[in-house]
């Protein structure tokens, strides 16, 4: 019995002391900040958006190219930011619940002490889950990590020292020196006292009991006996402690416009986590401002003030348009219709397209002097993000130096999606630049490390410090003006990678496609308004929107595409910045946000992967439009498919399903079986193809499926294979704009994989 008593005693007093109290009431009173939380512990322990490797931006922050103690020390100071974030919303809320604060020296501290339950148990997590990460994906050396560690929770304990200093002097001998003049100052503004009132007559009604709490030095002492509610005091300390957080968070959303001015340096293009972190803080206290001031209202005026958002943004008094650069919009919008499609479409721009290029396979033909019939190639690279893009550029790179230059010669289209069609497009800029006499060694590693530069800080740092309120800044390309979003943030910063190579209008590619002197390539992003291809060439092609009016008028067939240039001739098209047609293909959802074109009604572009993530629709187009040429002049034809993912994959095996994980499995699925659609769609246009076209046609396959780095010991020591398989599927780059340490070794050495060395072996005695 006295066992029991003993227990139920310490339970009670854990239960009753100030730090459960606080905790309780989070979970009673303050969920929607526990959201936030569960979805930072979720980050950080790699169980809420992995596979878009999102952790990866808060476990290995890169800054300036590198992940080194300066990326650790920004996200020190965002996370400084926002524990002080939740410290002061928490209190501006829940202080007054607890009225033996009113009676304490230093009441905020004291609350920020016995708040830290929640912080204490982050921070021991985030911690630990950085080294954990950094030993196993970031090769860095433990000194290394334990530095990286230290300037982490240096920084982030200089700035928790700064904040809490600030409020340790403003609310010092708060009562006695400011009653009166609050007093006075509340009597001015009676809609404040009345708020502050009715918050206070509620909390004592709400109270809890307290029977301990800590102190500064972390000693536990019994909490003041309240015999009597001086009612003013409390009017000092909550007005007074609520001033003290205003002006905090006006100073961090102030600090955090101001660096948005800067955002074109690279210095002020902070990690991609620390921008996340600083978003959740703004968000934080934006929650307990709302929570504090309307009360009870707080939920109907959030729905009005979106209400408003939305009308402002429906008449363009709030302007949430993203431009494409190089174009201009001030111009009357252009028809966008049946009939304007028709008009473009018509069967002279058809014949003229084709007889075009066929100019161009005439030349292409001419550069084998020495063979009558060579092989013709179509790379067809998939989407994916910048995993995509760099699995697309060191596959470029291997093969063409592999095959001693025969690649790029012997390739006349270049076609894909997102990050594919991105890598491509760099290393084709590579091969122009040398056949323009620069002197580029096109298999050099630095342009791989060029394309697998980060590419995200500079986005999410402009969406926290500029999309998120309004576009003010401007930029002028020369002939036009346009506002500064994530998407200018994404071509400067890919600019910037590729070492301004790609910088240059559509039409700067025209002649050199022409002469064959680099293959065609097209970008094909997707119409969101109907689900048409845009297709983005500085050559006219309109017969990959229509192969054949004929066909159209006999078999009652839609108009496949619309062509950019054509569509948009008036509002110089031609002069489109390269790297936005780039851009409009890699529009990846929320993070490059959709183009709109100026037409009427606007044209809605989206990313390419939407309508064929691979390329091979369009190829295979090409192929039908050109194939009694293609036939007559040519050895056969080679589809080199440079895939981000395995083509055949195991059948998942089935889980135990929760009722939600039921609930939204129709959608998932269908999500998730994407690509095994436009697979078996793209698969069934090759065989198709089988009975039209009157060549050899071969499809060799270039995959993107990593191993561990130590795959052959793992397989002498005999370890279970469902062991092995899961490191494999761990070893896989995440889809992002942020790649590792570890997924950047893993895109370069999957090449050198048995399936694509076998594959490789094919395609050279093919081009024999």
């Amino acid at each position: 019995m006295n066992l029991y008593s003993n227990i139920k005693k310490i339970a009670n007093e854990i239960f009753y002391s100030f730090p459960m109290q606080l905790l309780v009431n989070h979970v009673k009173k303050n969920q929607i900040l526990l959201v936030v939380w569960v979805v930072l512990f979720g980050i950080v322990t790699q169980n809420i958006g992995s596979s878009m490797g999102v952790p990866y931006l808060f476990l290995d922050p890169e800054y300036l190219n590198k992940v080194d103690y300066w990326g650790f020390m920004i996200m020190g100071a965002s996370v400084a930011i926002f524990l002080a974030s939740f410290h002061i919303t928490t209190y501006i809320l829940d202080s007054s619940r607890f009225p033996f604060l009113g009676s304490v020296k230093n009441p905020f501290l004291k609350f920020c002490i016995n708040n830290s339950i929640l912080p204490v148990i982050f921070l021991q997590i985030y911690v630990t889950f950085i080294i954990k990460f950094q030993l196993t994906n970031g090769f860095q050396h433990r000194f290394e990590i334990f530095i990286e560690v230290l300037c982490f929770l240096s920084s982030l304990s200089i700035m928790l020292i700064l904040i809490f200093l600030y409020f340790n002097k403003t609310n010092k001998d708060a009562v006695k020196a400011f009653t009166e003049d609050v007093n006075n100052h509340l009597k001015r503004y009676p809609v404040t006292r009345v708020n502050v009132l009715n918050k206070i007559n509620t909390d004592k009604r709400n109270k809890y009991r307290v029977d301990s709490y800590l102190n500064l030095d972390l000693t536990i002492s019994k909490t003041p006996v309240f015999k009597i509610y001086d009612k003013q005091a409390l009017l000092k300390v909550f007005d007074q402690n609520h001033l003290n957080a205003v002006i905090f968070e006006i100073f961090v959303i102030v600090i955090i416009l101001l660096l948005g001015l800067f955002r074109d340096n690279t210095l002020f293009q902070i990690p991609a986590g620390a921008s996340a972190i600083l978003f959740m803080s703004m968000f934080m206290m934006l929650t307990g401002a709302f929570s504090y001031w309307l009360r009870g209202w707080a939920i109907s005026a959030v729905i009005l003030a979106l209400f408003v958002f939305n009308l402002l943004v429906k008449h363009n008094i709030i302007n949430s348009e993203y431009q494409a650069y190089g174009i201009d919009y001030h111009k009357t919008p252009v028809d966008f219709s049946l009939e304007k499609l028709n008009e473009i479409n018509s069967s002279k721009n058809l014949l003229d397209d084709i007889k075009s290029t066929t100019e161009i396979l005439e030349n292409w033909k001419d550069k084998f002097k020495d063979t009558s019939k060579p092989k013709i190639i179509f790379v067809c690279a998939s989407g994916g993000g910048q995993r995509a893009a760099v699995w697309t550029m060191r596959t470029l790179q291997h093969l063409d130096e592999q095959l001693q230059g025969k690649l790029m010669q012997h390739t006349i289209l270049m076609t894909g999606a997102s990050g594919g069609i991105l890598g491509a497009a760099y290393y084709r800029e590579l091969c122009l630049q040398k056949a323009m006499g620069k002197n580029v060694n096109t298999y050099d590693k630095k342009y791989f490390d060029n394309i697998a530069k980060d590419v995200l800080n500079p986005i999410i740092f402009s969406l926290v410090v500029n999309d998120m309120f309004f576009r003010f800044q401007k930029f002028s390309d020369g002939k036009y003006e346009y506002l500064k979003d994530r998407g200018y943030a994404f071509e400067q910063k890919l600019n910037e990678n590729t070492e301004q190579m790609m910088d240059k209008p559509l039409s700067a590619y025209r002649l050199p496609e022409y002469e064959a002197k680099i293959p065609m390539l097209i970008c094909s992003p997707t119409v969101i308004n109907d689900g048409r291809k845009l297709f983005i060439s500085p050559q006219n092609i309109s017969y990959l929107t229509n192969a054949s009016l004929f066909t159209q008028r006999k078999l009652n067939q839609k108009i496949k595409g619309i062509e950019f240039t054509r569509m948009f001739a008036r509002h110089d098209a031609e002069n489109l910045r390269y790297l936005s047609a780039l851009r409009m293909s890699a529009t990846f959802p929320y993070v490059t946000p959709n183009v709109t074109l100026p037409s009427y009604p606007a044209m809605e572009i989206m990313d390419a992967g939407l309508t064929d993530n691979y390329g091979i629709r369009d190829a295979i187009q090409f192929l039908y439009v050109f194939r009694e040429w293609i036939y007559a002049n040519t050895g056969g034809v080679v589809i080199v498919s440079i895939r981000d993912s395995k083509k055949e994959d195991q059948v998942e095996h089935p889980k135990e399903l929760s009722f939600f994980h039921k609930l939204l499995t129709p959608i998932g699925s269908l999500y998730n079986t994407w690509d095994y659609l436009m697979d078996y769609n793209n698969d069934n246009l090759l065989e198709y193809c089988e009975a039209w076209y009157k060549g050899e046609l071969e499809v060799i396959n270039f995959e993107y499926i990593p191993k561990p780095k130590y795959w052959q010991k793992l397989i002498e020591k005999n370890i279970d294979p469902k062991e092995v398989e899961e490191t494999t599927r761990k070893e896989r780059a995440s889809l992002s704009w942020h790649l590792t340490t570890r997924e950047k070794e893993s895109l370069s050495r999957t090449i050198e994989e048995s399936n694509n060395q076998i594959a490789l072996e094919k395609l050279q005695k093919l081009l024999k």
